[in-house]
């Protein structure tokens, strides 16, 4: 019996082992199988390969600046991120400042930042007491036309940029905007008064909107200073588009309610660092919206009890009137009759109204008369710009 026992000894062991193995494989095979929770809602590749990623992107930006490497914490649900790219732009200014700009601006949009600095340098920005900062994130995968090296290389050469660890992604544009508020918020809390929001894609007078901060500082001192300024163009009570072939499809799971609340529009708003620290803390307990100018300036907003400030008339939606600005300035010296609106896919436009606008400040430029309305004067050719990073143009042909 004795022997027996002994021979059943090495067979037991064996099975035991073979079952750990099995049960080892199993496992591994669930995990693989099993989608990451942060890498499915926001289009990050896998774990391993981020964090090498990351580990290089961060590497690099700490030759540029010591604490672009270093985590600021969670950002809403994200709870590794990082700056891959940090700017220190209010703390290196010389006084006090006015304001800050932050621009929301997609990583390969390397044109349209240009634009924004040839329009106006960081220097001259300096002069009028406000500062600029554009708002990336992470390149995605199939991002074939700018590499994190050129970013870096960017950053270098002038230190505006301020690159969030998440993926660029339509969908991911609420992490953006949370993240352009937070810095402000707590980066230039000792620095700036104003925090002016916009796209990059958007042109502003942005000597009308120092004078505008000016004004609130001097007679409007009690919203200047308030936590509850925001101020812009104001969308009331919108409904949520639910045809699903329209970009801005949402789903009732996404947004159940009829109407959104008023909200303002992205494209460019004004606030203060007191007012983005509590939109920043209250977006802590929201649960995330997509869209994002109607998530934090509707959404959480109204939860705060906020009013916004209505400048709609300084908004054009039809970028052929601002061009027709700039044709009026150059031609009659009339002022514009509007001070934000998009650029209509031309970069340049930007660099030619700023430059035009500037006169204004110093008040060399005449009223429009009479009749002479851009409603009523202007006249714009279709612009057809060279597409940028490889958008294809579809056209019949005859074939002979």
């Amino acid at each position: 019996m004795r022997m027996r026992g002994r021979r059943l000894i090495p067979i037991v062991l064996s099975l035991v082992v073979i079952v750990i193995l099995c049960i080892s494989f199993i496992t591994n095979q669930l995990r693989e199988n099993v989608p990451q929770r942060d890498a499915y809602l926001l289009h990050l590749p896998p774990i391993k390969e981020a964090a090498t990623a990351a580990t290089t992107i961060a590497d690099a930006a700490a030759l540029i600046l010591p604490s672009a490497a270093t985590s600021p914490g969670a950002l809403l649900n994200l709870t590794d991120f990082n700056y891959l790219l940090a700017s220190d732009v209010c703390r290196r200014a010389e006084r006090e400042l006015l304001g800050v700009l932050i621009v929301t601006s997609y990583a390969g949009h390397d044109s349209l930042r240009a634009a924004h600095r040839q329009a106006i340098a960081q220097s001259k920005l300096a002069e009028l007491g406000l500062q600029r900062v554009f708002l990336l994130a992470a390149l995605p995968a199939h991002e074939r036309f700018i590499t994190q090296q050129q970013l870096v290389s960017e950053q270098q050469r002038f230190g505006d940029l301020l690159q969030g660890s998440f993926i660029e992604d339509y969908r991911n544009l609420s992490y953006k905007h949370v993240m352009g508020l937070r810095w402000a918020a707590t980066e230039c809390q000792q620095h700036a008064k104003f925090i002016i929001k916009l796209d990059d894609d958007i042109i502003y007078d942005v000597f009308h909107l120092r004078r505008y901060l000016e004004t609130l500082e001097v007679s409007e001192t009690a919203l200047a200073t308030s936590s509850a300024l925001l101020a812009g163009f104001v969308l009331d009570a919108k409904p949520p588009i639910r045809l699903q072939a329209n970009k801005w499809y949402v789903t009732r799971q996404e947004y159940p309610h009829a109407l959104y609340p008023s909200y303002l529009s992205g494209w460019l708003y004004i606030t203060n660092v007191p007012t983005a620290a509590r939109l920043v803390a209250e977006a802590q307990r929201v649960p995330i919206f997509w869209i994002d100018d109607t998530w934090l300036t509707g959404i959480v907003r109204t939860r705060l009890g906020i009013p916004l400030k209505r400048h709609n008339n300084w908004f054009s939606a039809n970028s052929q009137f601002l061009d027709c600005c700039v044709r009026d300035l150059k031609l009659h010296n009339y002022e514009c009759e509007y001070f934000a609106g998009p650029n209509g896919g031309d970069a340049k436009l930007l660099i030619e109204f700023l430059h035009n606008v500037e006169k204004c400040y110093f008040d060399e430029c005449l009223k429009r008369p009479p009749g002479k309305s851009l409603q009523q004067t202007c006249l714009a050719t279709v612009k057809s710009p060279a597409p940028e990073h490889g958008i294809a143009h579809i056209q019949p042909l005859r074939l002979s």
